[in-house]
């Protein structure tokens, strides 16, 4: 599924602390699957300067703006 035309913002805010990758077992990468989820809902849109506007803040111990 693709949507054709949307103006919106997209907004990730994304757990980068160290729950995220602490205690898990040998080769599970959870990182790996919140990385995989925002490609995905990403590629379902008209991503531009006058469609839909994407951003991420990832936080753990302080905050990162990974992109906008």
């Amino acid at each position: 599924m693709h949507v054709v035309a949307c103006l919106m913002d997209l907004a990730f805010v994304i757990d980068h602390s160290g729950s995220i990758t602490d205690h898990q077992p040998a080769g599970v990468d959870n990182w790996g699957f919140v990385l995989n989820f925002m490609i995905s809902a990403v590629q379902r849109f008209n991503v531009g300067p006058d469609r839909t506007h994407v951003g991420a803040v990832s936080f753990g111990t302080q905050f990162t703006l990974l992109f906008s």
